[in-house]
């Protein structure tokens, strides 16, 4: 019988360099030291390009170690997509683009070129053999749930298959979910028991494949993995076995055994994956099926579809829709290409158990390289462009402002908000939020255990740890996008505190609601008009109230000017509010926030005198956004955005954006109101003008 073991190294890109030394010592490290004691036990390997890259230049000595043990037989290198994306998310040619980079580095430095593909997250669609047989590429690797959501048991998966797409032959390998969750937790006579219950039902073959960082880098494993002697004493057992239990690379497999038969599987990853892509009560739901239904009638389950994700989180639905909208644009240049690859990385596009999407310099980073490849592709002089076009594709226009400072992104449908407004100099979208919203996970939270610590017997879908005690104090849900120049018309009695918490009702029907726009371009100058024929509602009965923004954008400067206009019907005083969210990425550190002359942190919450101007020294990412008003507001409210959210490690509250709201106190009895505020954007270190 035989044994494909198969370990997945991967950091996203854009994570700092100390999580990356952590997971090289705690995992990377010594599982290749062990195993160059064991000549006998072979593995097939796959590091994502950004490790790679990172241990090639950090790590040369281990690198050196991998090339020793290629060299003497016990390695096989599998490639992947560059950066790690989800190749169902990219144009084909970008997914071929990536496989042959990651297959040229891989060839330069060990020798061969790879001929398997590690499937990132395992995500899978008819059409993937298209895009492998295009870039060379003759097997892959995905889960038993592939397969048994189409209808083969078990029994039928100790071998590998065949499927096509267009005429592309595949060959597709099935890796067992017992042995996923059962390596490196259980003990090794559980692990002997099953292999050995396959061989007495004649199969020729079980594989795994999962994270090399389960070794070492996942709560509690380094103790039980190394310390404890685990891994040692799992590659002794695949030693004192070798003579009915033979660890192979996938290629030699292949060149000595036959398909067990031609397949077609549908649009799958993994059983848990299809859990987090369902809207959260439907996740919660898929969840306690899956853990009440036997084993037969679970293969019967199907959760969600990948993609889904795009619309579950709105924000990952941006980032990649501008994925989109630039590497159409950078196909004739590359650098900009490879700045799209880059922020084509998966990890940011979506959540489950890992903090992806919820990590605000996962998001960071994406923006990051999308916007120095449209850098590289803007025109060299000067210029300022206004247009109304359907980004998102969600069938509305959405209106982009631009000029070689500035990139301003509205949604003139939902509230004529600001969503994105990037900063050329330093390549920083300073609007890369996250709403705070519902997830299944939050129901557990109060069961959590606090600074735990697990024994590595479980993995990290089953552990159930808090960073902190009380979470459950920070679980408040936004019915909007948090996003920038959102229109709060609110009574006189509302309190910083039902506001922070979204435990109020607004009168005015403007946040979330369709704003008539349209844009205007000049030589010198842009303009956006959005305008909405809203009510105030009191009593049942709506009293007409108009809200109209004019936002321009100048062809030499590095901000947005906004007029407002608002007109109505309504004869008592109310409240408007014009919310701002700016995304620092933490709240520690040197940053700082000034309201007036008064310098805060900001981790401050609540309500500040009145102030003309509102500024923001960010070090990090080089950047001082400031608001300046003319019109002075009655106060201006502020609170970091902060959301409770998952990882391997646990739940943990994650901050996501500072919010400032300048409060202007409205009466229309002698006529309308006009506010005219300037939002600049300045780089560190630099005079802010174009030259």
């Amino acid at each position: 019988m035989n044994l494909i073991f198969c370990i997945h190294n991967h950091q996203p890109v854009g994570n700092m360099d100390f999580i990356l030394e952590e997971a090289y010592e705690r995992a990377y490290m010594p599982f290749f030291e062990m195993l160059k004691d064991f000549k006998d036990v072979t593995i097939n390997l796959h590091f994502s390009g950004f490790l790679f890259s990172w241990l090639l230049e950090n790590k040369p000595d281990y690198v050196a170690l991998l090339k020793t043990l290629k060299e003497r037989g016990q390695v096989e290198i599998v490639t992947g997509g560059m950066y790690e994306p989800i190749l169902s998310l990219l144009p084909q040619e970008d997914g071929t683009g990536q496989i042959r980079m990651h297959a040229d580095l891989m060839e330069e430095v060990f020798g061969d070129r790879p001929q398997g593909l590690w499937l990132a997250e395992r995500v899978y669609e008819p059409h993937i053999p298209l895009v492998l047989g295009k870039a060379g590429i003759s097997y892959t690797l995905v889960d038993d749930n592939h397969f048994k959501a189409v209808g083969l048991t078990e029994d039928d998966l100790y071998g590998y298959f065949t499927t096509e797409h267009e005429g592309h032959r595949l060959s597709i390998f099935p890796g067992l979910e017992f042995l996923r969750y059962a390596i490196p937790f259980k003990p090794l006579e559980v692990i002997d028991g099953y292999l050995r219950g396959i061989e007495k039902k004649e199969g020729d073959l079980a594989v795994f494949g999962d994270d090399g960082e389960k070794f070492g880098l996942w709560p509690g494993t380094y103790r039980s993995v190394y310390e404890e002697g685990w891994l040692r004493a799992f590659f002794s057992y695949l030693t004192e076995n070798k003579d009915w239990l033979k660890t192979i690379t996938f290629s030699e497999y292949l060149s000595n055994k036959p398909a067990k038969g031609l397949v077609y599987l549908d649009c799958q990853s993994y059983k848990e994956m299809g859990e987090w892509a369902l809207p959260p009560s439907l996740s919660k739901e898929y969840g306690a099926c899956v853990s009440e239904t036997g084993s037969e009638k679970r293969n019967l389950l199907k959760g969600g579809y990948f993609k889904h994700f795009l619309v579950k989180y709105p924000e990952s639905n941006d980032m990649h829709k501008k994925m989109l909208s630039v590497t159409k644009k950078a196909d004739r240049n590359g650098e900009a290409k490879r700045d799209v690859f880059m922020a084509q990385c998966n990890d940011s596009y979506w959540h489950g158990v890992f903090g992806g999407l919820y990590l605000p310099h996962l998001r960071a980073s994406v923006y990051e390289h999308l916007i120095e490849a449209e850098k590289r592709l803007d025109p060299e002089k000067a210029f300022v462009t206004a247009s109304m076009k359907d980004i998102n594709m969600d069938g509305e226009d959405e209106a982009i402002l631009s000029n070689k400072a500035l990139k301003a992104y509205f949604l003139p449908r939902e509230g004529g908000v600001l969503y994105e407004l990037d900063h050329k100099q330093t390549s920083t979208n300073i609007m890369a939020t996250l709403t705070r919203r519902y997830e299944g996970y939050h129901d557990k939270i109060k069961v959590a255990s606090v600074g735990g610590a697990t024994d590595g017997t479980k993995t990290i879908h089953d552990v159930v740890l808090a960073k902190e005690a009380g979470l459950d104090r920070y679980l408040y849900y936004d019915w909007y996008r948090r996003a920038s120049l959102i229109d709060h018309v609110m009574t006189q009695d509302v309190t910083w505190d039902v506001f922070y918490r979204s435990a109020y009702v607004e009168p005015g029907d403007f946040v979330k609601e369709r704003y008539v726009a349209g844009v205007r371009n000049g030589k010198k100058s842009v303009n956006l008009s959005m305008k909405r024929q809203g009510h105030f509602w009191k009593d049942g009965q709506g009293i007409p109230l108009s809200i109209e923004k004019t936002v321009r954008l100048d062809a030499e400067e590095s901000a947005l000017y906004v007029d407002y206009l608002v007109e109505g019907e309504i004869r008592e005083p109310f409240l408007l509010g014009v919310e701002f969210n700016f995304s620092f990425l933490g709240t520690g550190g040197e940053r700082y926030m000034e309201i007036g002359f008064e310098k805060l942190p900001l981790t401050v919450k609540g309500i500040f005198r009145s102030s003309r101007r509102v500024f923001f020294h960010d070090p990090y990412q080089r950047i001082e956004p400031a608001i300046e008003l003319d019109d002075e507001p009655l106060s201006i409210w502020t609170f970091p955005v902060e959301v409770v959210s998952l990882s391997e490690t646990g739940f943990e509250r994650n901050y996501q954006s500072t919010m400032c709201m300048p409060i202007w106190k409205v009466d229309l009895t002698d006529g309308s109101k006009s506010i005219r505020m300037k939002l600049h954007v300045n780089g560190i270190g630099s005079n802010n003008h174009l030259q």
